[in-house]
């Protein structure tokens, strides 16, 4: 258990990334504020991954906590000093850029003092910035951000989408140290699974929820009929 990076992702998650009045978030619909009823245990608490059927196309979708992804078991994420100091200046932006924009950068969500700290490293290098919105991906929020190296280490600078639309409503960058395991940003969560990986999952999901009526659980022997239907389409 790492209780800085959780704390760190939830307070990303309840992050107010504010409103607009031609987003499709409502009064209360963006996820800031969906997220800012729940408390760090709620995020710790829920599942890894849901599980909810389509039954009238037979059909099979799958749902990541972003919380479990980026702060639960098996995420290679870990803070150094430089990512304290980065993440600080993030947090506390100098007065006079307080209320401006993010920096003219090519990550986006970082502040022009946290923009200047990365460019004095000399071996500062982004490899390739990312949306998973762009890609398939199963997460319960977006993510974006960017793989970087920093005296030949790798890093990871993350934002959270927070809003309605996914053009707006991204949280402040976070910089995050990548531990050992270098395929991805947790060693145990896919964030994606195709139609074959969800297929051969179905012999070890013991609960789906109904993709149509949140209220509906299968679980028994009507989850096993509906499994077999699934199969069979």
């Amino acid at each position: 258990m790492n209780l800085k990076l959780e704390n760190t992702i939830y307070r990303m998650l309840t992050e107010n990334t504010g409103t607009h009045f031609l987003d499709s978030g409502g009064n209360s619909n963006r996820h800031w504020q969906r997220n800012q009823n729940k408390t760090l245990q709620d995020f710790i608490n829920e599942d890894e991954q849901i599980f909810e059927v389509d039954t009238e196309n037979n059909e099979v979708l799958r749902i990541v906590s972003v919380f479990h992804y980026l702060a639960g078991s098996g995420s290679c994420l870990e803070f150094d000093e430089i990512c304290n100091e980065f993440n600080e200046l993030q947090d506390n932006p100098s007065d006079e850029i307080r209320w401006e924009k993010w920096a003219d950068f090519e990550i986006h969500g970082v502040f022009q003092s946290g923009a200047d700290y990365l460019e004095v490293f000399e071996d500062f290098e982004i490899e390739r910035s990312w949306n998973t919105y762009n890609g398939e991906s199963d997460l319960s929020q977006v993510l974006q951000g960017a793989n970087i190296t920093i005296n030949g280490e790798s890093y990871v600078i993350i934002q959270i989408h927070n809003g309605a639309d996914v053009r707006g409503g991204y949280t402040n960058a976070k910089l995050f140290k990548l531990n050992e395991f270098q395929g991805g940003i947790n060693e145990y969560i896919l964030e994606y699974m195709d139609s074959y990986y969800l297929i051969e999952e179905l012999e070890y999901i013991d609960k789906m929820t109904d993709y149509w009526d949140s209220s509906k659980v299968y679980e028994g022997e009507k989850l096993e009929s509906i499994k077999q239907a699934i199969i069979n389409s």
